[in-house]
């Protein structure tokens, strides 16, 4: 049996459907959750889809609070000022639930663009989620070192592998970047008690973005590719999600957890 019950988690990207089947694990097994997202409106949104019987256990914040600084004091006047920055963020969430154990970096967001139509905007958009993952894992770092059982976990996709089922440099180039994150991380940071891994998704039905909703030929076309026979749904993302952030995986370190189906092998 997995212990994650009194364990606290910071996630980023917990608003779609992966990171709240993700929270609903996670509060169902006892643990503590807090939602960083870019408004704190948006977090605070996400909280109310959540059974009212968690309430005592997540929190929901902005992750930059200066990024949407006006929005945010609208939102929440009692928690944001001019000086608000993330590093206040994270150390609310710890002198609130005692600790951070788990950092799960699963932000996304992005709409594809081939290699004609990226140019540096888009592309310096699409290397957020790798910057997101860096400062929110560093911000972290402090009471990461002090938990028995540390872990960080980087969600990306299988783009950073093969490229992924829709021609998308910049996208491709993130998350190729987040996993070498995950790589680096995992060697530095290992020696000081923190593991550090990456979940590598398929095309995950039910948690897309509009644009990316395939058309009936893709998928067909990756249904032929992906040995199971079918195409991810959000729950499929949970059991590789536990295990890594359990008191457990403590010897599984710089992994890359392929949840596609066999997509890649298909």
């Amino acid at each position: 049996m997995l212990t994650l019950k009194g364990r606290t988690m910071v996630i980023t990207g917990g608003a779609g459907n992966n990171g709240l089947a993700m929270i609903n694990a996670a509060l169902e097994n006892g643990m503590n959750v807090a939602f960083l997202s870019g408004l704190h409106s948006k977090a605070q949104a996400a909280i109310a889809k959540l059974d009212p019987k968690y309430k005592d256990q997540v929190l929901g914040f902005a992750q930059n609070p200066q990024a949407r600084l006006k929005e945010n004091m609208e939102a929440a006047p009692d928690i944001y000022n001019e000086n608000s920055r993330m590093k206040d963020v994270i150390d609310r969430i710890a002198e609130h639930f005692g600790g951070i154990d788990v950092c799960v970096n699963a932000k996304g967001g992005h709409i594809r663009y081939g290699f004609d139509e990226t140019d540096k905007t888009i592309w310096r958009h699409s290397m957020e989620v790798v910057e997101s993952a860096f400062v929110n894992a560093k911000l972290c770092l402090p009471y990461l070192e002090k938990s028995k059982a540390a872990r960080i976990i980087n969600i990306t996709t299988c783009d950073a592998r093969n490229g992924g089922w829709a021609c998308d440099p910049s996208f491709a180039a993130a998350r190729g970047g987040l996993e070498a994150l995950t790589y680096e991380m995992a060697r530095e940071l290992g020696p000081r008690g923190i593991t550090t891994n990456c979940i590598l998704l398929g095309h995950i039905e039910g948690d897309v973005p509009a644009e990316d909703k395939l058309s009936d030929e893709t998928r067909e076309r990756l249904l032929s590719n992906t040995p199971v026979g079918r195409l991810g749904v959000p729950q499929d993302v949970v059991g590789a999600f536990c295990l890594l952030a359990s008191e457990e995986s403590g010897f599984i370190n710089g992994a890359r957890i392929d949840v596609n189906g066999g997509m890649i092998v298909g």
